[in-house]
């Protein structure tokens, strides 16, 4: 993360600023969304990686996550024309602060809530996604695309 380091070291202005660069590349609604709140501790529910090759389409492959809300709604994020993307998980990393070798609900929650993300622009067309789950995942997620919709 550029600006959300840890729990010390948050220069969420400067964030925020960056991130109002791109806000207007993206459809109102996903705007909106990011303008006034996150996902921070809505629950990851699914992600699919989609491969729309053809041999024509450049960049055809769209990742789309569903995630319940800390409100109960149910949201579809999907970033388009991806063309870099990673996850790391390691369930043996989601340890209890206080006993390192204990792991948290002994690996039930899975990939468990979204903890905190940073969306900055790569260039005038292209951003970037880091995101940040409490079980210790990250997702990196470089696309020309990025829409949440709200599906309940």
């Amino acid at each position: 993360m550029k600006y959300l380091i840890d729990e010390d070291h948050w220069h969420l202005t400067e964030y925020l600023e960056e991130r109002a660069t791109l806000l207007s590349r993206l459809k109102p609604k996903t705007a909106e969304f990011l303008a006034k709140g996150s996902f921070h501790d809505g629950k990851v529910l699914d992600i699919h990686i989609i491969n729309k090759s053809n041999g024509k389409k450049k960049d055809p492959t769209t990742i789309k996550m569903k995630i319940r809300h800390w409100n109960g709604k149910i949201y579809q994020a999907t970033w388009k024309k991806v063309y870099k993307f990673s996850i790391d998980f390691d369930i043996t990393r989601n340890v209890y602060a206080n006993k390192p070798h204990k792991i948290v609900f002994k690996g039930k929650g899975g990939l468990d809530e979204w903890g905190y993300d940073e969306l900055l622009p790569v260039d005038e067309k292209r951003m970037h996604h880091e995101i940040h789950l409490h079980s210790q995942a990250v997702l990196h997620i470089y696309c020309s695309s990025f829409k949440i919709k709200k599906l309940s």
